[in-house]
């Protein structure tokens, strides 16, 4: 009577307690400690991802676009000498040199709204990475809860099983009592082993998330229960029937819609440039030589070789008529492409404000299932648990009757990592829907 109140006071201690959620991991290849939380693997991951560094690069190529485009055309110069029979010669030089007058200023446009694409395209990946590290995160979490619940039933069934051995050898009760309780704890050994698989593989999906190898440790202080009942509430009340136009206008891949449209601007103003007038001013330097094998009086009357040299100097200005070529083709694409991103931008802002509104409801709802399991139905599965042992004691009810009901714990806990997970997943899809990175 005594072993049974003890496995009674057991079974009512370690299926009752949620226990802390703890990864052990660690220092990631540089030495830096984490100190356990999911945002700062959050800021590990937008420092270290490969592919957020990649995407850097591409603001930086396109600050080069900018110095470039900023340039004017190289002058030409160019160069002749031509001889001729006799002691005749010429020597010619040309300078040309482009003004540039209308096409400058339409580059360095086009290069600044692409340095500010790439710019706001890479905080749009940091605002899905973010997201993604939070997801993972909670798997982890949710998968950590159901071993460790999972971990304390199976200890509960192994001292339920040891009393009834004790209680077979005794001669209390039959041996098929005994048997179905070891059957009961090999099955929660078996789910328990798969259960451990899911969180070691999620661990190792979160660390190549994060931008981690599989043997760097990390550490998870926080427990889904922790994060979901504690997490602050939305900024924006769940019964606001549309976002502010301006938490919209916030999210990175709306800027980045806003800037496409902005770059097919410069672009459809770079084609119209391109199809104006241009001048360049020309000036060139020539030397004749001629020479005759005859004689002439000068001035003074002396006799000398019939020769001389001629210096010209010309400066004048090339034209580009745009008579036939005034860039038609360019313009229409360019206006045809700004019209599409146009398009693009309004199934974006559209696609925001749904997804925001979903967000909200969905966060909404999944509080509510967390607060009826947190307040009645886990209660509720634990004093049915306690009144199952009672009847099994005072030998009213069989040993089956007794497991199933711990069972049935045992799947409401399960069902309630999976209504945290949820709750977390949705408080998750509401931050990226507002565009939050940190």
């Amino acid at each position: 009577m005594k072993l049974c109140v003890f496995v009674t006071k057991l079974v009512r201690r370690s299926l009752g307690v949620v226990a802390w959620l703890v990864i052990i991991a660690g220092l990631p290849a540089n030495g830096l400690a984490q100190d356990g939380t999911i945002e700062q693997l959050v800021a590990t991951a937008l420092e270290r991802s490969p592919e957020l560094r990649a995407a850097r690069t591409e603001i930086a190529a396109a600050g080069g676009q900018v110095t470039q485009a900023g340039l004017r055309p190289n002058p030409t110069l160019s160069a002749s000498r031509m001889l001729m029979t006799g002691q005749q010669h010429q020597t010619l030089v040309e300078l040309e040199w482009p003004l540039d007058l209308y096409r400058r200023t339409a580059r360095i446009g086009v290069a600044q709204d692409a340095v500010r694409l790439a710019t706001v395209s890479v905080d749009d990946r940091e605002r899905i990475l973010a997201a993604s590290v939070r997801e993972r995160a909670g798997r982890l979490l949710a998968a950590r809860r159901n071993v460790e619940v999972m971990t304390e039933g199976l200890t509960a069934a192994r001292r339920t099983r040891e009393l009834l051995d004790a209680r077979v050898t005794e001669g209390e009760i039959p041996k098929i009592d005994a048997n179905i309780a070891a059957v009961e704890a090999g099955r929660i050994e078996a789910d328990l082993a798969l259960a451990q698989a899911d969180v070691d593989a999620a661990a190792i999906e979160l660390k190549a998330l994060v931008g981690l190898t599989a043997d760097s440790p990390l550490l998870l202080s926080e427990s889904l229960e922790q994060l979901v009942r504690m997490s602050p509430a939305p900024p924006t009340a769940p019964s606001s029937p549309a976002p502010p136009a301006s938490a919209i206008a916030a999210r990175a891949d709306i800027q980045a819609a806003t800037a496409r449209v902005a770059l097919a601007d410069a672009r459809l103003e770079q084609a119209r440039r391109e199809g104006r007038m241009d001048l360049s001013l020309v000036g060139n330097y020539g030397r004749e030589g001629y020479g005759f094998a005859q004689r002439g009086f000068d001035a003074a009357g002396r006799l000398v070789p019939v020769q001389g040299n001629f210096h010209s100097v010309e400066i004048g200005a090339r034209v580009t008529l745009p008579v036939r070529n005034r860039n038609q083709g360019v313009v229409a694409s360019a206006e045809a492409e700004r019209s599409g991103e146009q398009q693009q931008l309004a199934a974006r802002q559209l696609a925001a404000q749904s997804e925001i509104d979903a967000a909200v409801i969905r966060d909404r709802e999944a509080q509510r299932a967390v607060d009826m399991y947190a307040t009645s139905l886990r209660d509720l599965a634990r004093q049915n648990v306690d009144v199952q042992l009672e009847a099994y004691d005072l030998g009213r009810t069989p040993l089956s009757e007794l497991l199933t009901e711990q069972r049935r714990y045992l799947d409401v806990e399960s069902a309630y990592t999976a209504v945290l997970a949820r709750a977390y997943d949705a408080r998750v899809a509401l931050r990226r829907a507002r565009g939050e990175i940190r």
